[in-house]
């Protein structure tokens, strides 16, 4: 059987490691795991679909003798172990070169297309 606390405190945990981590905000794990997308594994989300699942359960006093101890804890250690390679400032640091470069690659087509027009009116 599961202890309700040290699951609560989990939970907490992980809601709180996923905002710093992926900046995944949410008022339940459910919500906060949907917004991390892409950027955490398959096996991740279906980590946190167990955790989830047993978020609904615990409610339930009979549901809640049900729960596998061992298939949570090991959901729990999977996503933890993911999020700890996780780095927010690499993140950040690889969207902002995308962008960059989508803009300078935007910016070169667009003088192209500039000097290509300019070369059939003759002007240059």
């Amino acid at each position: 059987m599961i202890d309700q606390d040290r699951f609560g405190h989990d939970v907490t945990a992980l809601m709180e490691t996923l905002r710093a981590k992926l900046g995944a905000r949410g008022s339940s794990l459910h919500k906060r795991l949907r917004r991390a997308g892409r950027r955490l594994p398959k096996s991740g989300h279906r980590a946190g679909q167990v955790l989830t699942e047993a978020e609904r359960w615990m409610a339930h006093p009979k549901l809640r003798a049900r729960l596998d101890a061992g298939k949570i804890d090991a959901a729990l250690t999977e996503i933890n172990r993911q999020l700890e390679d996780v780095d927010p400032v690499d993140a950040r640091k690889g969207m902002l070169l995308g962008m960059a470069g989508g803009l300078v690659f935007n910016l070169m087509i667009a003088v192209a297309v500039l000097i290509a027009v300019l070369r059939w009116r003759g002007l240059v």
